[in-house]
């Protein structure tokens, strides 16, 4: 792997443990929260900084299906995430107090709650659509591009498929849909569950959403075939 690929790889892989810890506001104090959301802040424009071609071409080329879907999640995850930070900054107590932002307190905890839970089904997605990348660099690594054996193509599908159903029960269990349109102003936090409960639970409801994006990309590349083979015609 190139060494900038590499580096890209290793703040996309930070930045998810970081949205993880952020979203797990149960295992740590208000403090440790806000230093996290600061870390993060940085990682998220160290990923833009690294990615600036990005930017360089969005005015270039035909956008197929693929392409708009995955520009149009790029696009939301950066709105989520701006969004996120400025409420977060809105709020602190302990890391930026002197930045005396002109939004209610009610107002951005309303915002930040939403935001928190929109990042992690966007990013969720994000990942999902670029998962064809990730699965590429593990057939480079493991079995030097060679395509996996039947069985192992299964057994790796079926646990997706169970790590999603388990992310999907944890999603409903935790009315999460109740925090997507601002409908309640407070998360309602299990402080008798486990380091290990929390963060597996939230794993999972990434994971759910990481398959949906996959799926959804898969989806717009067949779409796009079709559509180049009909015209072709």
């Amino acid at each position: 792997m190139k060494r900038p690929s590499a580096l890209r790889h290793a703040v996309d892989l930070l930045m998810t443990i970081a949205l993880l810890l952020l979203m797990a506001y149960v295992l740590t104090d208000q403090a440790v929260h806000e230093w996290l959301g600061i870390g993060f802040f940085a990682l998220f424009v160290l990923h833009h900084l690294l990615n600036l071609s990005w930017f360089r071409a969005l005015g270039k080329g035909r956008y197929s299906a693929p392409r708009v879907l995955s520009t149009a999640l790029d696009v939301l995850v950066l709105g989520s995430m701006l969004a996120q930070m400025v409420s977060g900054i809105a709020m602190s107590r302990s890391a930026l107090p002197f930045l005396d932002l002109p939004l209610p307190t009610s107002a951005a905890r309303l915002l930040h709650l939403a935001c928190g839970y929109w990042s992690l089904l966007l990013v969720g997605l994000h990942l999902g659509a670029h998962w064809g990348a990730f699965l590429s660099l593990g057939r480079k690594a493991l079995r030097r591009g060679r395509p996996l054996p039947a069985l192992g193509r299964n057994g790796l599908r079926l646990g997706a498929a169970l790590l999603a159903g388990a992310g999907l029960f944890c999603f409903l269990r935790q009315g999460i849909l109740s925090y997507f349109f601002l409908r309640t102003e407070f998360a309602f936090l299990d402080y008798e569950a486990s380091a290990l409960q929390v963060l597996g639970e939230l794993f999972g409801i990434l994971a759910l959403w990481v398959l949906a994006g996959y799926l959804l990309q898969r989806c717009a590349q067949r779409g796009e075939r079709r559509r180049r083979l009909a015209g072709a015609r």
